[in-house]
């Protein structure tokens, strides 16, 4: 499209960059010389040096062919010339930055339909992140009543894994907030239906009432009822023999880097052979391990653990583990725990005594070499 800007200060400079890139055709009107030399050997756009309230300056910039013309100058009395003197001379998309409310029957008056009250928005989005913390972005819609905000969905949320039309039918979340895109870790975004999938870790954008933020965010980011908290995964974890060394902080660090996972039945964790990146915990349900003919050879119950060999040993799964049941499961893996671990030699050398007797017991001999953690 082509585009003209009124003013090349901030904005202006910021948007004309953001446009060329976009391979639009822009022009931008600017008082100052320097300015305009800058915009052009930098962002490479067009400029025109003078006055954007001059009729002249507006037809040399292009104006009456150009389908879009934003105002983005240093005074609303200026903005509302430009405003004024553009729909005399063309048809084109008027956009406004308008910087006291005061002007906004004015600016209506001239025909701006597209106006962006800058304290406006500034104010809206900073009232929502000292409410809502939780909160990436927001933006404000309209008169300020609808709020498209993003939100990164907690490791331990309750809708992961359910998917868009689940959650909106779900008793509890606002009906008239909805979901416009997901974004996963890698920031790729893709635009969502009833059957997109809900997933820990990545950020969903949502227009909402204002009025409704509160309840979803607090919807949204909810934690399944009876699962544990940071305290209780510790205290699960003091169970497993080879973390008996941690103290009570170091084992809430563990557990705070531990992964939430909900996984329904018939789901493949692993597989026999595969390199042990992770240990188990089973928060809720069953996990059966098999051998390499598929038989069970034990079945992992709510508080146990599983997996952990392959991470401390270095060696390939010796098993496959699948769910029996729908699962809520702790992944604590390799980094996070040997962070804690390594930080401390004594408690390093004391779990790999307890590593050692433990792997004597299952290959009914004394071991022959010492085993350290993560790997001989």
């Amino acid at each position: 499209m082509k585009i003209v800007i009124a003013g090349g200060g901030r904005v202006g400079s910021v948007l004309a960059a953001r446009l060329v890139a976009e391979q639009h055709s822009v022009t931008v009107i600017e008082r100052d010389a320097a300015t305009c030399t800058r915009l052009f050997e930098e962002v490479g756009v067009v400029t025109v040096c003078g006055d954007a309230t001059n009729p002249q300056m507006l037809e040399a910039a292009g104006v009456t062919s150009a389908d879009v013309v934003a105002g983005v100058l240093a005074r609303d009395s200026e903005n509302l010339a430009f405003t004024m003197l553009v729909r005399s001379m063309s048809p084109a998309r008027l956009m406004v930055r308008m910087l006291d409310t005061s002007y906004r029957e004015a600016y209506r008056l001239a025909g701006v339909k597209d106006l962006v009250a800058e304290a406006e928005v500034v104010v809206a989005k900073m009232t929502t992140a000292i409410d809502f913390p939780q909160v990436a972005g927001s933006l404000p819609l309209g008169d300020g009543d609808t709020v498209l905000f993003e939100l990164a969905l907690p490791m331990r949320a309750q809708v992961a894994g359910q998917t868009v039309a689940q959650v909106r039918g779900m008793e509890g979340f606002p009906r008239e907030c909805v979901f416009i895109g997901v974004v996963d870790p890698q920031g790729r975004a893709t635009l969502p239906d009833g059957s997109t999938l809900l997933k820990a870790g990545h950020t969903v954008i949502l227009v909402a009432r204002r009025a409704q933020l509160a309840e979803a965010v607090t919807f949204l980011t909810r934690e399944p009822v009876g699962t544990t908290g940071v305290a209780m995964l510790a205290s699960t974890l003091r169970k497993v023999d080879f973390l008996a060394p941690l103290n009570t902080e170091e084992l809430e660090t563990v557990a705070r880097g531990a992964e939430h996972l909900q996984r329904p039945a018939g789901t493949e964790l692993f597989r026999q052979g595969d390199a042990g990146e992770n240990f188990y915990v089973v928060l809720s349900g069953e996990v059966q391990l098999k051998d390499t003919g598929g038989q069970s050879v034990a079945m992992v119950k709510q508080g146990g653990f599983f997996g952990e060999l392959a991470l401390l040993t270095g060696e390939p799964r010796t098993a496959t583990a699948v769910t029996s049941t729908a699962c809520e499961l702790a992944a604590v893996g390799r980094d996070d725990f040997r962070s804690v671990v390594m930080a401390n030699p004594g408690v390093a050398l004391e779990m790999s005594r307890i590593l050692g007797e433990r792997l004597s017991r299952v290959q009914g001999i004394k071991p022959s070499k010492r085993w350290g953690l993560f790997g001989r």
